[in-house]
C-alpha cells in the first residue's frame, strides 16, 4: 500500500504487479471469487477489470436495492490504488458506472411514464428533477468515451442500455407529453410558464439593478447554447467556493431558439425586426456581430467582449477596459462552436464540461481582478445531443420547402404567411419573442428534424 502511495515509486509498482499477475496467472484464477470476496483487493490489474466487469453485470441486472450496494461498491474501488492513477482510465471509468446507476434509477422512478396536467406543472418537474436525465446522460458520456479514446472497451454492454434508457425512453416520453400542450396551443400561452422571457432579460433582471444606485455595474455571461442542466452543475461548482453564490432561474426562451434571435432579446431593446433575408434588427441596427451589439449597449453605458479577450487581460487592462462602463456582456462560444458541426459534433458533451470550467473562471476573474460583484449567465438557446445516429424516422420530411421561406434550418423555417401543414407546429415571432415584424415559423414535431444537414446529433431551434 505505502509502495503503490509513493509518487516516485508507484511506476514500479504497476510493472512488478502486471508481472507477477502474468506469472501467477492470476486472471485464470479469478473465476473461483465472487465480486465481494474481491472488493478490497487492489494489487493486481486484472482483479480491478474483473470487478468492473461484474459492477457492469449486476448493473444492467439490477433494481433499487442492488442499485445502492453498487454505489457503495463504486464508492469503495474509487478509494482503491487503481482509481487513483491519473495514468489509468479507471477513475473515469468508475464515474461512468455511477453516472449509468444514477440514471437507470431515475428512470425506475418514473416506470410509469411522463404525464402532467398542464405545461406549468411539466416545466417545473423539469426544473426540479427531470433535467437529471439530461445530465446523468452528458456525464456518463464524458467519462465513457475519455475510456473508450484510451483503447478500453470494457463499458461497451452498457453503452446500449444507456442510449436505450435516455434516447428511447426518456426523449421519447419527454416529447410526447410536451407536444400534447404544444398540440392545444402552447404557444399562444407562453405567458403561463414561471420565469421570465427571453425578451424581458434586461427590462426584468438587468435594468432593476442599475437602478437601484447609480454605481451599479453588471456583467452578463452569454454562452452559446449553455442549457439549464450545465447551469445547475456550475451553480453546484460556484456555491462550493469561498466568497462566492450562485442562484439558478429558469428563462423562457425565444422561438425557434435560435443564435441570431436569442442574442437579440437578451440586448436591450425598443424594437426587435426581420431585415428582408431574415437577418435580425434591434432598434434599427443589425446586431449579428459583437461589434454591432456593443454599439447598442454603448447606448446605455455598457460594452461587448468575448470572453477570451477579457481572460488575456490583466487585472490592470481589464479595469481600464470597464471603468467607465456599467453594463459588460462578456460572450462565450464553446459548446454551439463544436456542435453545430458535422465534423466535431461528438465533441459536443466535451464542450459542455469545459465551457463549464470557463464560466467559472470568467467568474472567478471578474470578482477577484475587477471588483465585480454582481454576475448574471445565461444563454442565447439550449440544445439536445444524442449519441445514436438518427434515421429516417427522425426526419419530419416536407415535401416542398414553402417559397417566402427566408431561414431554413435542421429544426426551423422562418418567413412570413408560411401557412399549415400537419407535420409541424406553426407559431409567430409576435407571440413568442415580442418582434415588431410579424413573422411566421415552423418547427418539426418531437425531436424531429427538417433534415440532417451539418449534424445530425446535435440540435436546437425547436419548441423542446
Amino acid at each position: 500500500s505505502q509502495w503503490g502511495s509513493s509518487m516516485d515509486h508507484c511506476w514500479s509498482f504497476d510493472l512488478i504487479s502486471n508481472y507477477y499477475a502474468g506469472e501467477l496467472k492470476i486472471k485464470d484464477h479469478l473465476t473461483a471469487y465472487d465480486l465481494q470476496s474481491l472488493i478490497y483487493s487492489s494489487t493486481f490489474e486484472v482483479i480491478e477489470q474483473k470487478i468492473i466487469r461484474s459492477l457492469v453485470g449486476n448493473i444492467l441486472a439490477g433494481d433499487g436495492a442492488g442499485f445502492e450496494a453498487v454505489r457503495d461498491q463504486i464508492a469503495q474501488r474509487r478509494d482503491e490504488y487503481w482509481a487513483k492513477m491519473e495514468t489509468k482510465p479507471y477513475g473515469q471509468i468508475y464515474e461512468a458506472l455511477s453516472m449509468a446507476v444514477s440514471l437507470f434509477d431515475l428512470r425506475r422512478k418514473y416506470s410509469e411514464g411522463l404525464s402532467y396536467p398542464d405545461a406549468r406543472s411539466m416545466h417545473e418537474a423539469y426544473t426540479k428533477e427531470l433535467f437529471l436525465f439530461d445530465q446523468y446522460y452528458r456525464k456518463y458520456h464524458q467519462s465513457a468515451d475519455a475510456v473508450e479514446a484510451s483503447g478500453i472497451d470494457i463499458l461497451k454492454p452498457l453503452d446500449s442500455a444507456v442510449e436505450a434508457c435516455y434516447t428511447e425512453w426518456f426523449m421519447s416520453q419527454i416529447s410526447l407529453a410536451w407536444g400534447n400542450f404544444m398540440e392545444h396551443g402552447l404557444l399562444e400561452e407562453l405567458h403561463t410558464l414561471p420565469g421570465v422571457r427571453q425578451y424581458q432579460f434586461y427590462s426584468t433582471k438587468v435594468k432593476p439593478y442599475l437602478a437601484k444606485q447609480d454605481k451599479n455595474r453588471i456583467f452578463v455571461i452569454i454562452s452559446d447554447a449553455f442549457r439549464y442542466e450545465a447551469a445547475e452543475e456550475l451553480t453546484r461548482l460556484i456555491n462550493g467556493q469561498y466568497r462566492f453564490s450562485a442562484e439558478l432561474e429558469t428563462i423562457v426562451s425565444a422561438l425557434p431558439s435560435y443564435t441570431a434571435l436569442g442574442m437579440a432579446a437578451l440586448l436591450p431593446h425598443k424594437i426587435i425586426s426581420f431585415g428582408d433575408k431574415g437577418e435580425i434588427i434591434v432598434d434599427g441596427k443589425l446586431v449579428d456581430t459583437i461589434e454591432k451589439r456593443s454599439q447598442i449597449l454603448s447606448q446605455y453605458e455598457g460594452v461587448a467582449i468575448k470572453s477570451a479577450d477579457l481572460m488575456a487581460m490583466s487585472k490592470e487592462e481589464g479595469r481600464t477596459f470597464i471603468k467607465d462602463k456599467r453594463i459588460v456582456y462578456v460572450y462565450h462560444n464553446e459548446i454551439d462552436a463544436l456542435g453545430d458541426s458535422a465534423a466535431t459534433e461528438t465533441k459536443t458533451f466535451d464542450a459542455v464540461g469545459r465551457t463549464i470550467t470557463d464560466l467559472n473562471s470568467v467568474c472567478r476573474y471578474i470578482i477577484n481582478s475587477l471588483n465585480g460583484n454582481k454576475i448574471m449567465i445565461t444563454a442565447d438557446h439550449g440544445f439536445v445531443y444524442c449519441e445514436k445516429i438518427p434515421g429516417y424516422l427522425d426526419k419530419s420530411p416536407l415535401e416542398n420547402k414553402p417559397s417566402n421561406a427566408l431561414i431554413a434550418k435542421k429544426r426551423y423555417i422562418l418567413g412570413p404567411n408560411l401557412g399549415t401543414v400537419a407535420s409541424v407546429w406553426k407559431g409567430n415571432t409576435r407571440d413568442t419573442a415580442k418582434t415588431e415584424t410579424d413573422m411566421d415559423f415552423w418547427v418539426p414535431k418531437g425531436m424531429n428534424r427538417f433534415h440532417f444537414a451539418g449534424g445530425a446529433r446535435y440540435f436546437h431551434g425547436g419548441a423542446t
